[in-house]
């Protein structure tokens, strides 16, 4: 009986961090939206440090970076992710793509998923 009860743990604990897993997936084309609740830094989504963004000619202007949107354009190792912005324009006017711990970014909020595809237009009679 101990066996039979210890197979079923393990089987409904798999089956649950499986689906998560799964329903979490992130592909490259997914837009996000930057949210910024605070004047605290980003602590998963890496940009470049206010001297590194002076030196090359930009604005450190990390405030102005709320609900900008952001696509995925490359996934890499270990969950994560190149970012652009989608409307063609470059972070501090000097970088084209960020990169972003994806899981950790969306867990504490600084990412929100936007789910462009699922609008649809309802016919009218």
């Amino acid at each position: 009986m101990k066996h039979l009860l210890s197979l079923l743990t393990l089987f409904l604990v798999s089956f649950g961090a499986f689906s998560q897993t799964e329903s979490a997936e992130i592909k490259v084309g997914d837009i996000f939206s930057i949210q910024k609740s605070s004047n605290l830094p980003f602590d998963h989504i890496h940009f470049p440090k206010a001297n590194f963004i002076i030196k090359r000619g930009g604005i450190a202007n990390y405030k102005g970076l709320d609900d900008v949107k952001v696509k995925v354009v490359e996934l890499l190792d270990d969950g994560m992710a190149k970012l652009t912005s989608v409307n063609g324009k470059k972070f501090f006017n000097t970088y084209k793509y960020v990169k972003a711990d994806m899981a950790q970014a969306l867990e504490d909020g600084e990412l929100q998923y936007l789910d462009l595809r699922s609008k649809s237009t309802v016919a009218t009679n």
